[in-house]
């Protein structure tokens, strides 16, 4: 698929995980989750990433799996597919368009879902839907007409939305990949334990049989109908999805065992399929389901097994049998009329491709090619996005102490400033933290938006426009009719900067602690539009030279999050130089009068280069924040008590004027933001 194929196909393999990996980034989750919520006339629409050949929604949550089928890296499949949209090469050999064109064509057709379709679905309330045998069988109608009367909507009143879902319904038959769970391994029942090893005995010893091997044979010549009755039921959903979703193809005539049933439900799913409305739409699945009733198996006889839809079925979990939305959620589908079909008309004859070269509509063929040109910009557009993350270095700017007007004892100390690589394997263990502490999260989010709800609203008179006209100055000769509504803001600027003792001592439940709380903290400043820096700080032992390593830049870009699972905890500490390196950085990146730098330490500072030990270091330290206090930086510092008789908040006490002890760690984050809270009055 790529322009220069490497011969060597595990680096192949490799250059399509690199591709996947940067699509699947949260940089491009938050485009095409902003793209679905665009769409879905939706501000709450979520939409989520995942690796299991599938995409489905639950009505406010959009999941898609970008790579389904493995089609975005594979070749044949992709030139036969543009091929048959008449595009010989309009995804120009690139896996990455390719991505996005499956992603985009899966997200609209959930989206539509979203706008179109019932939550949850109309047969969990129906009496007559009453086994799960019977909500399986009544989800995969549903699958089949919903499926097909929102991708009719599509066609008939949205311009160029049907390309992508084209393009998705022919990538789908061209895919070579092998689909995990077709209709005939996944609609089938379970084997009971009785009959795993039973062998009927022969005709002519049937008289022979004892009571309970009767019973036995009874029960297996049952499961061997009900079997029969799942075959059957398997070609009959595979054929009507195939007839119904997949019109563009011949298809032969149905096999003996279901033409009947094709015969009678044939006509009900084309009217279903562009009935405008999702009660007009259900009553046809009602219809069709009372036409193949005689085929599902009773609950209490064999259970059908889970995920039973026909494989060239996407979105199978938005028709299925479990409600999956959380809550008591629930929506009703939006009534509209459809015009035509996604690739035939309403009366099932072939259509011309309106995005075909060959095209008789020349006008529809610029806009075509003008639309096409744009996409693939757009595309590009969004991989170079991408690649400016994946392509940050780590760099460092390194000072001298004397450029901080460091006391002597730092004379030849070094500072270097590093920006580390983001490392985006760090999401899944990022995105397992925040899962674990979301309702923590949540509940401060909600006390410091009831703080900082201190927002009035004014209005001024005497403009030339504005928002509406004030009814008394309709005199003014000047015509400054109009009035503004002014929003006065009460919120304190107040810009953070969490400076984190990145020494050995912190080793184990401190650092822990320390990077637990920082992602909570982050999580919520981020929320609030607070600006804040995450940053942690050491001294090598034997070495001049202090790190100052910022985890979290201000104005940060969303990935940066995930370095906070890179503090660590070893050599020393020089807390005075550290200090004033935050004074400076805070001041240089933020415009705010509000300055707070808070520190986290367990111990007093110690360098082993230079013998940089109490009472130095601690009268040092002590006589910088003093200084920086006074210039009009806030310093708030937080001790992490250990074990024994040594006391930190002691030891540290010598050294910041405003300190908090922490002896109990699972507090840590609440004492960090109850700092915040007072710090915004």
């Amino acid at each position: 698929m790529t322009k220069t194929e490497p011969k060597n196909k595990d680096a192949n393999d490799d250059i399509f995980k690199t591709i996947l990996d940067k699509f699947m980034s949260e940089k491009n989750r938050l485009i095409e989750e902003s793209f679905a919520r665009t769409f879905s006339e939706n501000d709450e629409t979520k939409l989520f990433f995942i690796n299991e050949d599938e995409a489905f929604t639950d009505g406010k949550n959009i999941i898609v799996d970008p790579a389904i089928f493995d089609i975005y890296k594979d070749e044949d499949c992709l030139q036969k597919t543009q091929d048959a949209l008449g595009q010989e090469n309009f995804l120009q050999d690139s896996p990455w368009n390719a991505l996005k064109m499956v992603t985009r064509g899966l997200t609209l057709h959930e989206s539509l879902h979203i706008i179109y379709t019932d939550f949850p679905a109309r047969f969990f309330s129906d009496p007559q839907i009453n086994s799960q045998n019977k909500i399986k069988t009544m989800a995969s109608i549903s699958n089949i007409i919903e499926d097909a009367y929102i991708e009719a909507v599509a066609a008939s009143i949205y311009d160029n939305i049907a390309f992508y879902l084209m393009f998705n319904r022919y990538a789908f038959c061209f895919s070579h990949k092998e689909h995990e769970g077709t209709a005939s391994k996944r609609l089938k029942v379970e084997v009971p334990q009785t009959l795993k090893n039973y062998k009927p005995p022969k005709e002519k010893n049937k008289t022979e049989l004892s009571d309970d091997e009767k019973k036995l044979l009874q029960e297996f010549l049952k499961f061997q109908d009900v079997q029969e009755k799942i075959k059957t039921l398997v070609k009959f959903f595979d054929y009507m999805t195939g007839l119904i979703n997949y019109p563009m193809f011949e298809f032969p005539k149905p096999s003996k065992e279901i033409s009947k049933y094709v015969k009678k439900t044939k006509q009900l799913f084309l009217d279903g399929c562009v009935a405008s409305s999702p009660k007009e739409r259900y009553e046809y699945c009602k219809k069709i389901f009372n036409e193949i009733s005689d085929l599902i198996p009773d609950d209490l006889d064999f259970q059908i097994k889970e995920n039973w839809l026909p494989k060239n079925v996407a979105g199978q979990n938005t028709h299925s049998n479990k409600q999956n939305s959380i809550g008591n959620f629930s929506k009703e589908g939006k009534t509209q009329k459809v015009t035509t079909r996604l690739f035939v008309n309403l009366d099932g004859s072939k259509k011309e491709n309106p995005f075909g070269k060959n095209s008789s509509d020349e006008k529809s063929n610029e806009q075509t090619k003008n639309f096409l040109i744009n996409l693939i910009k757009e595309f590009s557009q969004n991989e170079n996005e991408v690649n400016e993350i994946f392509l940050i270095k780590n760099f460092s700017h390194q000072y001298d102490a004397s450029n901080f007007n460091a006391s002597p004892v730092h004379k030849n100390i070094l500072i270097n400033e590093n920006h580390p690589k983001i490392n985006l394997n760090m999401k899944t263990a990022y995105k397992n933290i925040f899962d674990n502490y979301k309702l923590t999260i949540n509940s401060y989010n909600s006390k410091f938006t009831q703080l900082l709800q201190a927002q009035s609203s004014s209005r001024e008179n005497g403009f030339l426009f504005g928002a509406g006209i004030s009814s008394k100055n309709l005199g003014d000769v000047k015509k400054r009719f109009w009035f503004r509504n002014q929003i006065g803001d009460d919120i304190p600027d107040l810009s953070i900067l969490l400076l984190i003792d990145g020494s050995g001592s912190m080793e184990g439940e401190r650092k822990n602690a320390a990077m637990t709380s920082s992602i909570i903290l982050h999580e919520i400043l981020k929320m609030q539009g607070i600006e804040h820096a995450i940053v942690e700080h050491r001294a090598m032992y034997d070495e001049p030279e202090v790190d100052v390593n910022i985890l979290v830049d201000f104005n940060s870009r969303e990935e940066e999050k995930y370095n906070l699972l890179k503090l660590d905890a070893y050599d020393n500490t020089r807390d005075a130089l550290a200090l004033l390196w935050s004074e400076r950085y805070i001041n240089s990146k933020t415009f705010c009068d509000n300055k707070l730098i808070i520190v986290l330490s367990d111990g007093v500072p110690c360098h082993s280069y230079d013998d940089y030990t109490p009472p130095v270091s601690t009268k040092d330290t002590a006589n910088v924040t003093k200084k920086i206090i006074a210039r009009g930086t806030n310093i708030i510092a937080v001790s992490l008590e250990v074990e024994g008789n040594f006391s930190t908040y002691d030891s540290l006490k010598e050294i910041y004027p405003n300190l908090i002890s922490c002896n109990d760690l699972t507090r840590l984050t609440g004492q960090l933001l109850q700092i915040i809270k007072k710090q915004l009055g």
